[in-house]
């Protein structure tokens, strides 16, 4: 019986768009009027503009005194065919403190035939003459995938993924206890998750990483998703060139004598000069910069200084053979004036795609992780910035417009562009540091603290298909040419809903929560909470937490939450919920083993909330050895500790999937799914 991927069939017809090629050739009798040419001779550039256009504004390099420069640039628009769009060209003049209008000219694009190569003349001031030529073609690389199905690499590798697991689960459950597993079909679908909580977190996941990684449990695991602080973590596990050879115990060593140094020390003259020239490479590239940028590469600078050019894109190494789980990152997509608890779309990172699927749909987004068709030259989502100042970096969609780059892209020679680069770089550097140190209120706002990216979702019409989409049609920006982007657990801060895609079909959910809270004594459960809200918000199943658990058993190393009743509960899944807790590991350095010397007693003596000195604070950065081994070793003795709670929940999904072989991963709702076939059986009797 061949399967079905119900939402495969839910698709919105791609329209496509046009690539619109401007060549600037040169330019005859460049002048300033007679009284300017007595003056100066003109430094001349062009820049050319099209408001409808995504990366609307481009600009050559300029030449000093030159009435007749000759350019020979190449530009490249995307255009949507259904506006009206317009080519603004403009004669500059470059000067040191404010460049000057020569003249303006307008070309209408609709005038110019798909495929046809034109050279126009355009005259400024009765006396230039200006040479361009200009092409039409259609673009047919589909940069968005706008569809609920997990995209066909994310399938293909976890069939691929269930083969190995299958071999891992008889070793790591044994003989006996695997005695149901008897094809690929009765494999379980494990996901690992990680909250959020800064350096806690991340310290902390490392030593759970290490325990699953060499109990055998990581093995078995088709997803590891994380949220903040663990995503730190995932990083530096997944980028490590030696990863999956090298297991977390030597990884995490170099980890711990990273994060040891004072963060003072990343800002030398030297560091600070490289992250200034990065964050204007990306300005220059037309990238929105803000200072989450400049957070950003403080902490990749501490955690993996060298590799710091890794890129999602290059993590299909370690999972091309299905040899490690699955890498999710998340973040949340938000309104700049409306508060995340209201409104909020999940996205989520994977080395194939980029997706929002906090409306339930996917976008595949090639361009942002460097995948490109050789049909797109040039960027297609960028936008240039003009000028930046304070309010660039942290305003609001509604200056957009204004938001345009004067740095050159097209074929310009480098060192001809030197001197522009040089004072443009000092003179945005110059006003960042004011925007710096001149406004305090700027971290108490969301633009303060928001990070920006341009809107992959920018001109996307849903209007084909009403019936499906009309749900999640309304809360898509598609009008704004930025989106902003922040931390995951402004919401809640556990990444369930990476993992509640009903796409994925998981099965056992193994959950690290390393979340602050007011005491060690406090109840563990306010995040679990939020995302069972979530989940019975969204309609996913999701087993009943009982905060009164508390109550009758008291603070445990784990929780398991499962559904009730199987049969009624359908494709509910199980959850151990592990929380950041020192009980059983004050007694025993290993599961069974008790500590007898003093210093190891001594050792493993600590609070994490209740310690005066705060050593494992969200807003601490530097940790210690002796800080780092504690919680390490803490969170990998909690997980080794509960490997039988593991096995036993494992069987349980085995036995699950065994009774349930039919169960669709991707199966749509009784009314979706009549809705789909009933179309396809009306097709079928039409022909």
């Amino acid at each position: 019986m061949s399967i079905i991927d119900p939402y495969q069939h839910i698709v919105v017809e791609h329209q496509y768009s046009h690539i619109f090629t401007v060549t600037v050739r040169k330019a005859t009798n460049v002048t300033k009027g007679a009284f300017g040419d007595m003056l100066d001779t003109p430094d001349p550039y062009v820049e050319l503009f099209i408001p409808s256009a995504p990366d609307c504004r481009k600009r050559t390099k300029h030449f000093n005194n030159d009435v007749n420069p000759v350019w020979d640039e190449t530009f490249e628009f995307i255009l949507d065919p259904n506006q009206d769009n317009i080519l603004e060209v403009t004669l500059m003049d470059a000067n040191y403190v404010m460049d000057e209008t020569l003249g303006t000219s307008t070309f209408p694009i609709s005038s110019l035939k798909l495929g046809e190569k034109k050279e126009v003349q355009l005259t400024f001031n009765d006396v230039t003459e200006m040479t361009l030529e200009l092409s039409l073609e259609v673009c047919s690389s589909t940069d968005l995938r706008f569809s609920m199905a997990l995209c066909d690499e994310e399938k293909k590798f976890r069939q691929q993924r269930k083969e190995n697991i299958m071999h891992s689960m008889k070793s790591f459950l044994g003989e006996e206890n695997s005695k149901n597993l008897t094809s690929s079909r009765d494999v379980p679908v494990i996901a690992v998750l990680g909250s959020g909580g800064g350096f806690r977190a991340m310290v902390g996941f490392a030593g759970v990483m290490k325990a699953l990684y060499e109990s055998g449990v990581l093995d078995c695991a088709t997803y590891v998703a994380g949220l903040s602080g663990s995503t730190w973590y995932m990083s530096t596990l997944y980028s490590h060139p030696d990863f999956p050879e090298k297991g977390p115990k030597e990884i995490n060593q170099e980890l711990m004598n990273s994060v040891s140094h004072n963060p003072l020390l990343l800002l030398t003259p030297q560091k600070v000069k490289r992250y200034i020239e990065a964050l204007w490479n990306k300005k220059s590239s037309g990238q929105p910069v803000t200072f989450t940028d400049i957070f950003g590469m403080l902490i990749g600078e501490t955690l993996i200084h060298n590799r710091m050019d890794t890129t999602l894109s290059d993590m299909k190494e370690k999972i091309n053979r299905a040899q490690c789980a699955l890498p999710l990152f998340t973040c949340l997509h938000v309104k700049p004036d409306v508060s995340e608890l209201m409104f909020a779309d999940w996205v989520e990172f994977s080395p194939y795609e980029i997706g929002v699927w906090g409306s339930a749909f996917s976008i595949l987004f090639n361009r942002v992780l460097g995948v490109s068709n050789s049909q797109n030259k040039g960027p297609t989502m960028e936008e240039e910035l003009e000028n930046i100042r304070l309010k660039h970096l942290v305003s609001n969609d509604s200056s957009d417009s204004e938001d345009e780059s004067q740095h050159p892209k097209g074929t310009e020679n480098t060192e001809a562009n030197q001197e522009y680069q040089n004072s443009s770089q000092e003179s945005w550097v110059q006003r960042m540091l004011m925007a710096l140190v001149g406004d305090s209120a700027l971290f108490n706002t969301r633009e303060g603290r928001a990070g920006k990216v341009h809107n992959f979702m920018l001109g996307l019409n849903l209007n084909s298909y009403p019936d499906e989409f009309e749900r999640i049609y309304e809360p898509l920006d598609v009008k704004s040419k930025k989106i902003h982007i922040v931390d995951s657990g402004l919401t809640f801060n556990l990444p369930y809903p990476l993992i509640l895609r009903p796409q994925r079909g998981v099965d056992l959910i193994i959950s690290f929560d390393f979340s602050a809270r007011p005491s060690d004594s406090s109840p563990p459960f306010k995040e679990i909470l939020l995302a069972e809200k979530w989940a019975k918000m969204n309609k996913l199943p999701f087993p009943k937490i009982d905060p009164n658990v508390f109550d009758r058993e008291g603070l445990k190393e784990c929780y398991v939450f499962k559904p009730k009743d199987t049969s009624s509960e359908k494709d509910c899944p199980t959850i151990i919920h592990f929380v950041l807790a020192n009980i059983n590991f004050r007694k025993y350095k290993a599961p069974g083993v008790p500590r007898e010397m003093q210093e190891e007693k001594d050792f493993a003596d600590f609070d994490i909330f209740d310690d005066p000195n705060t050593p494992f604070s969200t807003f601490n950065f530097q940790y210690p050895n002796e800080a780092f081994k504690r919680l390490h070793d803490l969170m990998e003795f909690n997980t080794l500790n509960n490997i039988d709670v593991i096995k036993q929940a494992m069987m349980e999904s085995i036995e699950y999937r065994k009774e349930n072989p039919s169960r669709c991963s991707v199966s749509l709702s009784s009314v979706e799914a009549r809705r789909f076939f009933n179309k396809t059986n009306l097709n079928n009797n039409l022909t």
